[in-house]
This record gives C-alpha cells, structure tokens and sequence, in this order.
C-alpha cells in the first residue's frame, strides 16, 4: 500500500486532489475542483462526503459523530456493501454487508477532465481476512467522477475458473432537510420486501414517505428515482444501471438512538436510497467476466 508521502508525489493535481492521513492512519482524498468539493476515504474505498458547487448544502450525508476507526464501517456518503448485502446467508458471525467497507483500497489513477471533474480509480486490496470470508478470485474496483453530477461505478472481475455469485448494494446516504417532510418517487407499483414485518412482500403504491422506521429490498426495479426535498426546495435524482434492485432505508429514533454513530437527531436529516443486487436479484459472473454496477446522482432545485 503506498504511503501518503507516495500518494501526494504520484496522483496529487495542483489543487484538485490532496492527500491527509488521520491520526489512527486512515488516508483521506480530499477534492476541490470548479464543479464540486469531495472526500473520499480509501479506508473502506468509498465517497464520504460531495457538494456540488451550485447547492449550499451537501448531497451527501455526513454523520456528526462519523468514526473514521479501523474495523469499523464508516456511516456516511456512498459505503460499498460487497461481496454480500446485509448479514452473511450462512454465517452470522460474519459483518454485515460484506468486508469490502471495511477493507483497504488502492489508488490507482487519478485524472482531471475537459470539464473539469476529477475521476479517482480505487481497487480493494487482498487481506487475511476478506480471503477466510470467500471461496472465489476476484478484482473490486471503483471509479468515481466527482463534478456537479456524481458518478460512482463499483467492477468486480471474476478471475478464477467458477462462476461466482455474490450480492451487493451502493449504500447511499443523502442529506435531507428533514425525513417527515421528503417523499421517493418511482418505486410505485414495484414490489419489495419490508423488514420491519417479519419480510413480508408488498407492492407500493404511490410515493415512499416516512413516518416510523422503514427498511425496503424494492425488487426487480432498473427505475430512476427521486427524493424531492422541499425544505430545501430540491430533488436528488438517482439513476443506476447494472441494478435490480433498490433499497430504501430509515432508522427513526428507537433505532437510531442504539447506534453510536448516528445518535438521537442524525436520522432526521438522512434517508438512504441505495442502488442494489440483492436477495432474488443477486449477481452472477462468470470466469474470466465482469460486473459493473452504476449509479449517478444529480441535484435540481424545485
């Protein structure tokens, strides 16, 4: 893995992209172009925090009591759930959602486009202990473009003989004014499984809001979707592709309260829309293929 010293020589851009190393020693890529500001940890390989430059507040949610600890998941931005969405199918002892947001990322390149965004390629480093927790060969990679749109594309490259299947998600968090007020939009008609009822399967009908604690596998979906926010008179759009599945998570205060790094007041101003390959929709990759799953968000004013 390369030092920050490594880092800051081979990949920093005048002042686009820097290079910080926490005390504990997770690396920090902090971004600063003409379309948008970002972080991104390579503790976990993923965006922590992006505001595009026409919007006063940030797009992405940010946990005031973030930790940024070795071992530990960080609860902000764009987490990457990998090689399995929420607890293991067989073993319980195993983190939930995999060990790829609580691994070790590389970089790999860094560019700077005509338009000004900066792209960042990342890829997941092997250790000890992501090789006891599967049976199969594989390069994650991540690529991010960072302007006034972001976009994220997570690759996994299956490189051994077998086929492997896996399941997966974009763990989105996106800041909101207030969770009472938010509605998602373009989830009607789709059916998903509610795990809050014991996995029960609905259908929705209408729009998504939020009054009480809410966790939805929406299956079987390609369909953008937005989060129209009128308390800071915007809408988040989420377009994805490579997904079939959409995820739509709150914790609300009971649940909230128990989490020490969300606490009593951070799930009001978070909704999690998260762009998936999950339960009936995992993903299967065959030797020597690849699987890419992509997401873009964008921000409008209403």
């Amino acid at each position: 893995m390369m030092s920050l010293e490594e880092l800051q020589t081979t990949f920093s851009s005048g002042n686009t992209i820097a290079f910080e190393q926490l005390e504990n020693g997770i690396v920090l890529a902090k971004i600063d172009n003409s379309l948008a500001t970002a972080t991104v940890s390579l503790y976990g390989g993923h965006i922590v925090e992006w505001r595009p430059k026409h919007q006063a507040v940030p797009v992405l949610w940010r946990s005031r009591l973030v930790q940024f600890i070795p071992g530990k998941a960080i609860r902000s931005g764009v987490p990457v759930c990998w090689p399995w969405f929420g607890p293991h199918p067989t073993d319980p002892t195993l983190p939930s959602h995999g060990y790829a947001r609580v691994s070790p990322w590389q970089v790999t390149s860094v560019s700077t486009g005509v338009t000004g965004a900066t792209e960042i390629v990342m890829t997941m480093l092997e250790t000890d202990s992501g090789r006891q927790q599967q049976d199969f060969f594989v390069r994650l990679t991540i690529r991010m473009v960072i302007a006034d749109v972001l976009s994220i594309s997570l690759t996994t490259t299956n490189l051994g003989k077998q086929d492997i299947v896996f399941t997966e998600a974009l763990h989105a968090y996106l800041n909101i004014s207030d969770i009472a007020n938010v509605q998602v939009t373009g989830l009607n008609g789709c059916e998903y499984v509610d795990s809050t009822r014991g996995n029960v399967h609905e259908r929705q009908s209408g729009p998504v809001t939020f009054s009480e604690r809410l966790d939805r596998i929406y299956l079987n979906t390609k369909t953008d979707c937005l989060i129209n926010d009128p308390g800071w008179a915007r809408s988040i759009k989420v377009t994805k592709s490579g997904s079939l599945s959409t995820v739509v998570w709150n914790p609300w205060l009971a649940t909230a309260s128990k989490m020490d790094d969300l606490g009593h007041e951070g799930w009001r101003t978070m909704v999690c829309v998260e762009s998936a390959n999950a339960l009936a929709n995992r993903s299967t990759v065959k030797a020597g293929a690849s699987h890419t799953l992509g997401v873009t968000y964008s921000v409008e004013n209403l």
